[in-house]
C-alpha cells in the first residue's frame, strides 16, 4: 500500500502555458481565446491538475515528494488528442515495413527485397502506407508481376488475410507497446482507435492489465460488412454487453464505427451533386443502402451507442445525417455525439441539421495534404475539401486527427496543414485559402478541447486547469506565436499523462 502525502506530486514551474481552457459550445459559438500564461506553473496530484496559474503561485504546492520541473523558455499544451486513426493497426504495420512518405516505387521494391534477403524461407514479408500518387519515378501500382498480386478494398483482401500466418498473443502486445511509444512522441495522451473487432479489444484490455498501455485507448467496434451481412451487423449490437462509456480513464469503449462508402482514389466514394470527373456518368454507391444505415443508426441509439459514420463523397454524408434524423426520433442524438469521420465534401444544406443534432466532424489535414487527391475533383469540389476553417466559421464542430496509418499520426504535421492548407504534391494552397485555414490557435483547439468531445471526455480533458487530467505537453519553442514552419522542425520535449512523464526526447 502507498503512503499517501498532502503536496503536489508533480510541479512545473516557468513554461508559457497554452491553457485551450474553453468549453465545446463556446467553440461552436465562434470563441477561440482562452488565458494564456506567462511565466507559468501546473501542480498535478493523483493524476489530476490541482492548480494553474504563475510559477509564484503553485510554489505552495512544493514538497518532499514533489517532482519539480524547470520548464524554464518552453510552451506548455494540454495533450494531443487524437479523435480518428487505427492505433493497432500502426502497431501492427510497425512490426513490419513502413512505406509511409516514401516517394519512389523503386525505393518499396529495393526495401522488399531487402528483407525478402534476410527472412527465413516461409515466412510472410509484409509492409504497407504507401501511395502511388506522390511517387516521383512512376505512378503505376507495383503488381503481382513484381511481387505477388494488387488488391483494393477490405473485400479484395480477405482471401489473403484469411491466408497469412495470425500474429501471436506476444505481437499483438506488443504491437501496442510500439504505437504507444509513438504517439507519446508526438505528444498523443489520447486517442480514438477505430474498427476494431472483439480480438483487438480484449487485447487492450490484457496490455492495460500489464501496465503497457501508454495512452488513453478509446475503442470503437467495428461493424464490418466483410465479416457479417446487415442482419449480423444488427444482431452484434445486440449481442454486445455494454456500450458506450463502459471502463475507466485508460480504456473504455467508445461506439460504433460503420464504413459507408470507399474513398476518392479507388472510385468507391458515394458522390450525389457530381459525378465522378475522371469517370462521366458514374457516381459510385454505398455500401449499406438508406434503409439499412437508418436501422443500424436507429438501433445503436436505442442500445446507448454513440455512432461514427466514414463518409468520404457527399451522397453518404447525406445518408449518414438522415439516419442521425431518425434515430433522433428515438432519443437525442445530441447526447450521444453522433459524429462524420472524414466528410470530404462538406456543403452548406448540410450544416443546419448538423447543428441541430450536435454532429461533429473528425478531419485528417495531413492526409488531404499528402494523398494528392485534388486533381480527382472538380474545382468547386476542391474548393471546400474537407475544411477545417468553414467548420469553425459555420459553427461545426471539428476534432483533429489522421487516419494512421494511412499517414502519420503527428499532430504538428496535421495543424500545419490545418494552418497552411498546403498540397504538398502540388505545392498549392488547397480551397479558398484563407476561407478554409484555421488559425494556429484553432488547430490547438482541434487536437485538444475538440477532439476530445469525441470520445466524451471534454470535461476532463483536452485543456490545462483544475480537475482535468494531468496529460500534458513540453516543447522547447513557441511554434504557436512563432512562423508556421516552424511546426515542421517543432518536436515535443515531455509528454506527461496522469501527471507522470511518459517520454522524454
Amino acid at each position: 500500500m502507498s503512503t499517501w502525502y498532502p503536496e503536489a506530486d508533480l510541479v512545473i514551474q516557468h513554461p508559457k502555458i497554452y491553457t485551450v481552457a474553453i468549453t465545446c459550445d463556446e467553440v461552436k459559438e465562434g470563441k477561440t481565446d482562452f488565458p494564456i500564461i506567462e511565466d507559468g506553473g501546473v501542480a498535478a496530484k493523483d493524476g489530476k491538475v490541482i492548480a494553474v496559474g504563475t510559477a509564484t503561485d503553485v510554489q505552495q504546492f512544493i514538497g518532499e515528494h514533489t517532482e519539480v520541473i524547470d520548464a524554464s523558455g518552453k510552451i506548455l499544451t494540454p495533450g494531443f488528442v487524437e479523435c480518428h486513426m487505427h492505433c493497432k493497426w500502426t502497431g501492427e504495420q510497425m512490426l513490419n515495413l513502413d512505406f509511409n512518405g516514401v516517394t519512389s516505387r523503386q525505393a518499396i521494391l529495393d526495401a522488399v527485397a531487402e528483407k525478402a534477403a534476410n527472412t527465413p524461407d516461409g515466412e510472410w514479408i509484409e509492409g504497407d502506407g504507401w501511395n502511388e500518387l506522390i511517387w516521383e519515378d512512376s505512378q503505376e501500382v507495383i503488381t503481382r508481376r513484381e511481387l505477388d498480386g494488387l488488391l483494393y478494398e477490405n473485400g479484395a483482401l480477405q482471401p489473403m488475410l484469411k491466408a497469412k500466418p495470425a500474429l501471436t498473443d506476444a505481437q499483438h502486445l506488443e504491437s501496442l507497446v510500439l504505437i504507444g511509444q509513438r504517439l507519446n512522441s508526438f505528444g498523443i495522451t489520447s486517442a480514438i482507435d477505430a474498427n476494431l473487432n472483439y480480438k483487438q479489444m480484449h487485447i487492450y484490455n490484457e496490455a492495460r492489465k500489464q501496465g503497457k498501455l501508454t495512452y488513453r485507448g478509446n475503442l470503437m467496434f467495428y461493424l464490418d460488412p466483410q465479416f457479417g451481412s446487415f442482419e449480423d451487423n444488427l444482431r452484434r449490437l445486440e449481442e454486445m454487453d455494454c456500450v458506450t462509456g463502459f471502463g475507466d480513464e485508460m480504456l473504455k469503449l467508445n461506439g460504433c464505427k460503420v464504413t459507408l462508402d470507399g474513398i476518392t482514389a479507388a472510385f468507391t466514394a458515394a458522390m450525389s451533386r457530381r459525378e465522378y470527373r475522371q469517370r462521366p456518368g458514374f457516381y459510385g454507391d454505398t455500401i449499406y443502402t438508406q434503409e439499412e444505415i437508418d436501422a443500424l443508426v436507429c438501433k445503436a441509439t436505442e442500445l446507448g451507442w454513440q455512432f461514427g459514420i466514414h463518409t468520404i463523397g457527399d451522397a453518404s454524408e447525406d445518408r449518414a445525417l438522415h439516419a442521425f434524423q431518425e434515430a433522433n426520433k428515438i432519443r437525442p442524438v445530441k447526447e450521444l455525439r453522433h459524429y462524420l469521420i472524414h466528410y470530404q465534401l462538406p456543403y452548406e444544406d448540410q450544416w443546419p441539421i448538423m447543428k441541430e443534432l450536435g454532429v461533429g466532424v473528425c478531419l485528417q489535414p495531413t492526409l488531404v495534404s499528402q494523398m494528392g487527391e485534388e486533381p480527382l475533383f472538380w474545382p468547386e469540389q476542391v474548393e471546400r475539401f474537407q475544411s477545417p476553417g468553414l467548420m469553425f466559421k459555420n459553427g461545426i464542430l471539428a476534432g483533429g486527427s489522421s487516419d494512421s496509418p494511412v499517414v502519420s499520426p503527428s499532430p504538428m504535421l496535421g495543424m500545419y496543414y490545418a494552418v497552411t492548407r498546403l498540397d504538398e504534391t502540388t505545392g498549392k494552397t488547397l480551397s479558398k485559402g484563407d476561407e478554409s485555414k484555421v488559425t494556429p490557435i484553432q488547430a490547438l483547439i482541434m487536437w485538444t478541447k475538440n477532439a476530445a468531445f469525441f470520445s466524451h471526455d471534454d470535461d476532463k480533458m483536452g485543456s490545462v486547469e483544475v480537475g482535468s487530467f494531468a496529460d500534458m505537453c513540453l516543447f522547447d519553442n513557441d511554434f504557436i506565436a512563432g512562423n508556421v514552419e516552424d511546426y515542421r522542425t517543432t518536436k515535443v520535449a515531455t509528454t506527461i499523462l496522469g501527471g507522470e512523464v511518459m517520454y522524454e526526447r
